[in-house]
C-alpha cells in the first residue's frame, strides 16, 4: 500500500466534505497592515523599558548589598582599640575599591557614637553603639550605557546603616 496515495485520499475526502455544506475551500491570505506593525512595535517598547528597569534594579541592589558590607566593615573598624575617623573611613574605601568609581565619588559617610556624631579619635567605653553610615545617589550605581539609554534621572539615595557595640573586657556572668 502506498502511503502517500492514502494522505490524498484522506484529503479529498475532507474537501468532498467541505464542498457538500457549500462551502468554498478557504483561501488564507496574510496582510500585515499598520495596525500589525503598530502592535509589534509597542510590545517591543514594553519590552525593551521592562528589561531597563529590571537591569536598573539589579545595579541597585548590587550597590546596596556592596555598601552594606563596607558598612560592616567599617563598624567593625570602629570597635578596634586606637580606631579613628580616618582608619575607619578607609576601611570603608578598601571595601569599595573594586567597586565602579563613580560610586565612591560621591559617597557620603557618617560615624557616630551613641546617635552623636565623631570625628578624630574614637573614646568609645564598653556598651557605646558605634554607627557607620553610607549613602550614595542610586544615580551613580547605574553604568554610562544604562543611564544614557534610559535616561535616569531619579534623585534617591542607596542608603545603608550597620551598628555594632564595643565589647567589654570581662566575660558575662550567668
Amino acid at each position: 500500500m502506498d502511503t502517500g496515495q492514502v494522505s490524498y485520499d484522506l484529503l479529498g475526502h475532507f474537501e468532498r466534505h467541505a464542498n457538500a455544506r457549500g462551502s468554498e475551500p478557504a483561501e488564507i491570505v496574510c496582510t500585515r497592515g499598520v495596525g500589525w506593525v503598530l502592535q509589534w512595535f509597542a510590545a517591543m517598547v514594553t519590552l525593551f523599558f521592562a528589561a531597563g528597569l529590571l537591569a536598573q534594579f539589579g545595579y541597585c541592589l548590587a550597590a546596596e548589598l556592596t555598601l552594606a558590607r563596607a558598612a560592616r566593615a567599617g563598624a567593625l573598624e570602629a570597635t578596634l582599640p586606637r580606631a579613628t575617623y580616618q582608619s575607619v573611613s578607609q576601611s570603608v574605601e578598601r571595601r569599595l575599591a573594586g567597586y565602579p568609581q563613580q560610586l565612591s565619588s560621591r559617597l557620603r559617610f557618617c560615624l557616630q557614637q551613641n546617635g552623636a556624631p565623631i570625628r578624630g579619635i574614637i573614646q568609645a567605653r564598653e556598651g557605646d553603639r558605634l554607627a557607620v553610615t553610607l549613602a550614595a545617589p542610586t544615580h551613580d550605581a547605574m553604568p554610562r550605557w544604562l543611564r544614557t539609554a534610559f535616561f535616569w534621572r531619579a534623585d534617591s539615595l542607596i542608603e545603608v546603616r550597620a551598628e555594632r557595640q564595643k565589647p567589654g573586657r570581662q566575660l558575662p556572668s550567668s
